[in-house]
């Protein structure tokens, strides 16, 4: 539940809701993709028989695609995962990145009854959990509702089905960024609240910056970036909860907020608002409040919204 009660029901991520900690251990998913061959998802087919997407009695639930540096899946009435692995120069550490990407729902159902269609013609083979051996790039799985996985065996539909999902993520990365809605019930249109914030990551606190932003038209959007012993980690989430519900929130959330006076800006940490389309940012004094409250928002957007930020210390006298 949200502040005063509120019900915040954010589109689910998936088939779970991964706690932060899961969400960049994700990351070590990609690390196996950096060569031409991969073990491990997409696996080796452990049979050789004679399918189609067509054959297959239940809808394929989920689309896997990787290739090098990058494992996406697309979830059927969810979201988009893209988890991508950079390496250094020197091979020692590298980046990690994950992006979750929650569309409209009707969007994501048009897609897949065009993916329906693509898949419905393609060869594909039963997948081993066991099996050990390499699969060449680009690969591609589709797993049904009862958790069968299989493997498109051409790779040239493998590339034509990354193709379909690299346009989707595409385009729901142009449009990710919230702007603007509509005025709530006291004038705001948008929140954002962006300062130092932690979490805990394997059982060992990794410190970062969080940036969220929510919109009176339900769009939200939280980037957290942190640098840990095996090097820089990234983890944003976007998506939509109901206007009505995010109005109310972002109501709620910049109820303690007062103005601030230039000298009490502080470059990396802010609350803010947008009301009449201009931004008003809190001072040093109210900005932990605002903090505070948002933190009954974070959790109903999941993931890489959930680092907790650390208020400014107000100096005596304000």
């Amino acid at each position: 539940m949200g502040p005063r009660g509120l019900p915040l029901a954010a589109t689910p991520c998936m088939s779970f809701k991964p706690s932060v900690a899961l969400l960049f251990a994700a990351g070590l998913l990609a690390t196996a993709c950096g060569g031409a061959t991969r073990s491990g998802s997409p696996r080796s087919p452990s049979g050789t028989a004679a399918l189609t997407g067509a054959n297959v009695s239940t809808r394929f639930q989920r689309v896997l695609v990787a290739e090098r540096g990058i494992v996406v899946m697309v979830a059927r009435d969810g979201c988009v995962a893209t988890v991508s692995s950079a390496a250094e120069q020197d091979d020692e550490g590298g980046s990690e990145e994950m992006r979750v990407r929650c569309p409209r729902p009707e969007r994501l159902r048009a897609w897949f009854a065009a993916v329906d269609r693509l898949t419905a013609g393609l060869a594909v083979v039963p997948v081993s959990e066991d099996s050990a051996d390499d699969t060449p790039l680009p690969a591609a799985e589709l797993v049904t509702a009862k958790g069968q996985v299989l493997q498109v065996a051409k790779r040239a539909d493998a590339e034509r089905l990354l193709g379909e999902v690299r346009a989707l993520a595409a385009e729901l990365a142009a449009a990710e960024m919230p702007s603007p809605g509509p005025s709530s019930a006291h004038g705001w249109q948008m929140l954002r609240v962006s300062g130092p914030a932690h979490v805990i990551l394997g059982g060992n606190e990794a410190a970062g910056l969080l940036d969220a932003r929510m919109s009176t038209n339900g769009q939200y959007l939280c980037d957290f970036v942190a640098n840990t012993d095996g090097g820089p980690i990234r983890a944003t989430k976007s998506g939509w909860i109901s206007p009505v519900v995010a109005a109310r929130a972002i109501d709620d959330v910049l109820s303690p907020l007062a103005d601030s006076a230039s000298a009490d800006r502080r470059p990396t940490t802010i609350a803010s608002g947008i009301a009449s389309g201009s931004e008003r940012r809190a001072n040093v004094a109210s900005t932990g409040a605002v903090f505070q409250r948002f933190a009954h928002v974070q959790e109903a957007l999941g993931d890489a919204c959930l680092p907790e930020l650390d208020p400014p210390t107000a100096p005596i006298g304000l």
